[in-house]
């Protein structure tokens, strides 16, 4: 039910902001971030079990690498978001250097898991 009511919403937004784009994009434009918003509200509480459960898996680990997953995941979620926000506003070159951030950010963040996971394959194939 919840995906329809997100739907709706994207939809009436995407309407809405065809209406204003000839006239108004400044409005148009408004109108996109306001509907991603109010998605990501609706979303965020719906995560709550989600993350109740990371947690109660981050007890069966050391709880390092949930933690690096976490972050890794937020990075990629942000990075994502604002570029999407760059496209919309027709900024292209500011989308495609956001997405390039993101992914580096990602990469640094996950550097340690990666060292984890190395040092124990070393480790076995001693």
């Amino acid at each position: 039910m919840l995906v329809f009511k997100l739907a709706v919403l994207a939809f009436v937004a995407a309407v809405l902001s065809l209406a204003l784009k000839k006239d108004q994009p400044a409005y148009a434009f408004l109108v996109s971030v306001c509907a991603v918003g109010g998605v990501l509200v609706i979303v965020i509480q719906q995560i709550r079990p989600v993350m109740e459960w990371l947690q109660a898996l981050a007890g069966a680990f050391s709880g390092k690498e949930i933690s690096c997953l976490l972050r890794v995941l937020g990075i990629a979620i942000v990075a994502q978001l604002t570029s999407d926000i760059c496209k919309e506003a027709g900024m292209a070159a500011a989308a495609t250097a956001t997405e390039l951030c993101g992914r580096i950010c990602a990469l640094f963040q996950a550097l340690p898991l990666l060292q984890d996971l190395l040092d124990s394959y070393a480790g076995y194939l001693q």
